[in-house]
């Protein structure tokens, strides 16, 4: 079975995700870094960009945005949507995917990896949310 049902449901979800992690360690540490992170995911297609680099002074540190090219990103993450759920259930090798080509990446790959060690509570905020939605207990 499919990780999403289709687009709306992914917008639904990292929206979602976006509102509870928007303050959090990582979210930090990719505003700290100047970063931009864009994931494309394929089946069904969504583009996730995690923009640490623009949020003003007084904003969270970290803006998540669909579908949008700009500001452009430092790296991209490319891979199906249930590789991308994997990776967000922090289930994913993400070192291991990359080299067998499950996972594709363009630009400032090991930038990026340098953030993986601060990603556990984003994993752990995206089960919580997804066990949430399987009880029916989330407004997401």
């Amino acid at each position: 079975m499919a990780a999403y049902r289709d687009r709306d449901e992914m917008v639904e979800i990292f929206g979602t995700l976006a509102q509870r992690v928007a303050s959090s360690h990582a979210a930090k540490a990719l505003h700290d870094a100047g970063m931009v992170v864009s994931f494309v995911y394929h089946n069904p297609d969504l583009v996730l960009v995690m923009d640490g680099l623009t949020p003003a002074e007084g904003e969270q540190p970290m803006a998540m945005r669909f579908d949008v090219a700009a500001p452009a990103p430092d790296v991209t993450f490319e891979c199906s949507a249930d590789v991308g759920h994997q990776f967000w259930s922090g289930k994913l090798d993400v070192p291991q995917a990359l080299g067998r080509g499950i996972v594709k990446a363009r630009g400032s790959i090991a930038k990026a990896l340098k953030l993986l060690p601060m990603m556990p509570p984003l994993y752990e905020a995206y089960r919580a949310m997804m066990e949430e939605r399987q009880a029916g207990t989330t407004g997401a």
